[in-house]
């Protein structure tokens, strides 16, 4: 049997995957530019939306949306940029970057408590986490984002110990005023040939019933539907659903 993938072994396929692609490597100068693209692209998704617990008008909303998503992918993505957790991936205008794609291979997915506390030294807590801005943000918001970021992994963990070689994306997201100009489309392509390449599996979580069509579009099929509630959440947007999807090499 096969150890697990490795970051060598997943440059590699993905380098020669690129010959003559819009879509290039990303390093840590690239990484502002990167963040801001996410922050951009995560600024209406529903998880961040479930997260920030913004109920109603809130003329702030854009902002405290765009800050949330800019800390929440600084934390989860800033390994990715100097390439000890894997690969950043993007593409880049002469105006800014459109687009950005995060991947870990097997041997990198499980995280580092050292990693977390760097992030927090480097970037800071998330809003909800900070007394003078928890109050800008739902009461639940904190309880939301622990129970799924544990949730998550364990739910990682058990659907994929039988694996050895697969692929986690840890980011994708594309601004929404680039949409509909095929850089998603070209990303996920980009995903499962390297995937198939490799022989490796991909495993990622979503979190609506378009993104999981969409998915399902590029041969990925769900593993399982997870709904999430914290304890004396009763609020309208208290359930959440979270969809773990999986796909295997084809050929």
């Amino acid at each position: 049997m096969r150890g697990q993938l490795s970051k060598q072994e997943l440059n590699k396929a993905l380098n020669n995957h690129l010959y003559g692609s819009d879509i290039s490597f990303l390093s840590k100068s690239d990484e502002d530019y990167a963040l801001d693209a996410l922050a951009d692209a995560f600024q209406d998704d529903p998880l961040f939306s479930w997260f920030a617990g913004l109920e109603g008008e809130d003329p702030e909303r854009d902002q405290k949306m765009y800050k949330l998503g800019r800390i929440l992918n600084a934390h989860v993505n800033h390994r990715f940029f100097s390439g000890s957790r894997g690969v950043a991936l993007g593409v880049r205008t002469t105006e800014s970057m459109v687009c950005c794609m995060t991947l870990a291979p097997s041997s990198c997915v499980r995280e580092r408590m050292v990693d977390h506390i760097i992030a927090m030294f480097k970037y800071g807590a998330p809003p909800m986490y900070k007394s003078k801005e928890k109050s800008k943000y739902g009461p639940y918001s904190q309880k939301r984002m622990e129970k799924l970021n544990v949730l998550l992994k364990k739910k990682r963990k058990k659907n994929m110990e039988a694996t050895n070689r697969w692929i986690y994306p840890q980011s994708i997201g594309v601004r929404p005023d680039q949409h509909g100009k095929g850089y998603g489309k070209k990303m996920l392509q980009l995903l499962t040939q390297t995937a198939n390449t490799l022989s490796a599996s991909i495993y990622l979580e979503t979190d609506s019933e378009s993104n999981e069509s969409l998915y399902k579009h590029f041969g990925f099929h769900t593993v399982e539907k997870v709904n999430l509630c914290v304890s004396g959440d009763d609020s309208p947007a208290a359930n959440f659903t979270v969809y773990l999807m999986r796909k295997d090499p084809s050929g």
